[in-house]
């Protein structure tokens, strides 16, 4: 985002216009009505004694009173018209005017294909929106709703001289930044349960988590091909891949059915020899931890495809079917020792950071990978343990896959194959959630309200490869009002932060097409996504907060004068709080008024406050205790607002 002081030299002209004028017979009436526009800014100039003083800036009134004094002009002809409608239909509601057909002011929008993105500037004439496209044209304003449209007062006014622009190559955003890998020699443990039983790396508490299937992900497929995957999702800011299962897939094999842990797939390596494979799966790791990203690989404990070597070598590792293949036979010691060697040397070779562990802990329980995680621990090497199914927490597993999972209403089964976001569509209370345990961890402790939603984490999964429709489709809400911002460890299926293209089938199956990433409005939508998580990780005290219980979580219930669908809450620590306000109702003005609970955050008690808006960075005002008992903004449909509320002295 670009902004260009306004030049000195306007603001002297202005100022002289208005004293010439002044001087040929105005009244003190008009004169009066005309300083409406002014106002002091903090550019500099000189007295006569060289003294430096404050000049004033001159800013054109474009509602006062609820009446309009500007008229909106569309230069190209029929050009985004519907954009403009929306921007005229905004000021009218929050300022109950009525548009006329004439007025001293304004505000036109013209096409400039020379522009990557948009432009907003301001002269005597009035305010100038530019963009390259229709979709552009609707960024800007948004940005300027934000920025000028924000409280309750009852007049608009803007700058002159003013000029705000977005060009999408110079000013898109690159998280790469804000990730860092930490060496196990140099990680602090985290006594997770609070006796010692799980010890996570203290990287857990910063995770943002993408599953990728690499051999559908259109960029390559295979491992020397996918490095600009890491590239792109270290940029969004990303910093954890939890890859699909890396195995030799054998014949009938999908990868979730395979021939076991100890063979990596030569589709993906492009090599038969095992050694090599390997270390191209460890080239690959290497990379992701110097782009901050650690690395998860998806283990399959139920068993190997039918007629498999292992099934010849050592039938009495297996008994009966899962999944219409071999099954483990988890009584089996020699099974046991084999499984255990075999995933603590996969993490050796590569220096991968994890497993998923499919189906777990229904097969192997809790014994399996706690030996795993024990023994690498000993050599030094620290790892997190993820199950798919609920597990109970006392020992072995970090979290599970999915963590908010309602079993109540709906089973695993039944997201899978109609899915939901469970805080947007699926009737769950984000804050009644997290301060009671509605919804969270496994089934069985979801049974008793006292133990459920009590661990320290949990994840938010928004989709994954199961799911035979996708959740997102470009709402912000749901992966940001429900994820990105709120006590959770998001998690979400590749092509999701884009808004790729898909049809309903299992979506592990469906190749996602990466190019969807440069469509324009998929570009925007990513930006924003990109956006919440630059939030994210820019407030750690506040978004990478965990109580050891997660009913403790900081996160409390911000109080709406309209009532836009969705409850709105506040996540804070030390002197500031983020207002999370959502817009979920088409039908209803896009403004919003909200209670600032100061007392429940934490906040209260100083001289003043400085409010800024997230989505723009731009810090809105300055004001005394006495009157930041609410605030109003602008929240576009199936968006929130980010408000930063900073006590300062």
């Amino acid at each position: 985002m670009s902004r260009l002081i306004k030049p000195l030299s306007l603001l002297l002209s202005f100022l002289t216009l208005i004293s010439v004028i002044s001087a040929c017979g105005k009244t003190t009436e008009q004169t009066e009505t005309e300083t409406k526009t002014e106002t002091v800014t903090e550019t500099e100039t000189e007295t006569e004694t060289g003294e430096e003083t404050e000049a004033e800036e001159i800013k054109m009134l474009l509602i006062d009173n609820s009446k309009a004094d500007f008229s909106i002009v569309l230069n190209d002809e029929g050009f985004c018209t519907g954009k403009a409608n929306k921007f005229a239909d905004a000021l009218c509601s929050r300022y109950g005017c009525q548009i006329p057909d004439t007025g001293k002011y304004r505000i036109s929008f013209s096409k400039d294909e020379s522009q990557n993105g948009w432009r907003i500037t301001t002269d005597t004439e009035g305010v100038h929106f530019s963009a390259s496209s229709g979709n552009y044209i609707n960024c800007a304003a948004e940005e300027f709703l934000r920025r000028f449209t924000y409280g309750e007062e009852t007049t608009l006014s803007v700058p002159y001289g003013l000029s705000v622009s977005y060009d999408y190559e110079k000013d898109k955003i690159n998280n790469t930044s804000l990730l860092s890998y930490i060496p196990s020699d140099r990680v602090k443990l985290l006594d997770t349960t609070g006796d010692g039983k799980i010890m996570s790396p203290e990287w857990i508490e910063s995770l943002v988590i993408v599953e990728l299937r690499l051999l559908t992900a259109s960029t390559g497929g295979m491992l020397k091909d996918s490095y600009d995957l890491l590239d792109f999702y270290a940029e969004a800011g990303v910093n954890c891949i939890w890859l699909t299962p890396i195995y030799e897939y054998g014949p009938g094999g999908n990868g979730y059915g395979n021939t076991g842990a100890h063979k990596i797939g030569e589709n993906l390596t492009g090599t038969k020899d095992q050694t090599e494979g390997w270390e191209e799966m460890r080239k690959f790791v290497e990379y992701a931890h110097g782009k901050g990203i650690y690395i998860l690989f998806d283990v399959i404990t139920w068993g190997v495809m039918k007629n498999s070597e292992l099934t010849k070598s050592h039938p009495d590792w297996f008994s009966g079917e899962a999944w219409g293949n071999a099954a483990f036979n988890w009584k089996n010691d020699e099974l046991k020792e084999w499984f255990i060697s075999t995933c603590t040397e996969n993490i050796e070779k590569t220096g991968a950071d994890g497993f998923r562990c499919d189906c777990e802990p229904n097969y192997t329980g809790y014994d399996v990978f706690e030996e795993i995680r024990a023994r690498l621990a000993a050599k030094g090497k620290y790892i997190i343990v993820i199950s798919e199914d609920g597990s109970n927490r006392k020992r072995t597993y970090d979290f599970e896959q999915d963590g908010v999972l309602w079993y109540a209403k709906r089973d695993r089964g039944g997201v899978y194959v109609d899915p939901l976001v469970w805080y947007v569509d699926g009737g769950l209370d984000i804050v009644d959630s997290v301060k009671k345990g509605t919804g969270l961890g496994s089934a069985g402790l979801q049974n008793t309200k006292k133990q459920t939603g009590r661990a320290k984490y949990y994840t938010n999964c928004i989709t994954n490869h199961d799911y035979q429709r996708r959740t997102v489709c470009g709402n912000r809400l749901k992966i940001g009002y429900a994820a990105i911002t709120a006590p959770f460890i998001p998690l979400w299926y590749m092509g999701d932060e884009f808004n790729c293209s898909w049809r309903p089938a299992v979506q592990y199956d469906i190749t996602v097409d990466y190019a969807d990433a440069d469509k324009e409005e998929n570009r925007i939508f990513l930006e924003d996504v990109k956006r919440m998580i630059n939030v994210r990780r820019t407030y750690p005290e506040i978004f990478e907060y965990w109580a050891d219980d997660h009913r403790n979580s900081n996160i409390c219930r911000v109080e709406m004068k309209e009532n836009k669908g969705l409850t709105a809450y506040a996540r804070y620590a030390d002197n500031k709080a983020v207002l999370i306000i959502p817009n979920n109702d088409e039908r209803k003005s896009p403004y919003v008024t909200a209670a600032v609970p100061l007392d429940d955050c934490g906040i209260s008690g100083y001289e003043k406050y400085r409010v800024t808006d997230l989505w723009s960075g731009e810090t809105l005002y300055e004001t005394d205790a006495e009157h930041i008992e609410t605030v109003a903004a602008y929240v576009p449909y199936q968006s929130f607002s980010m408000i930063l509320i900073e006590g300062i002295e």
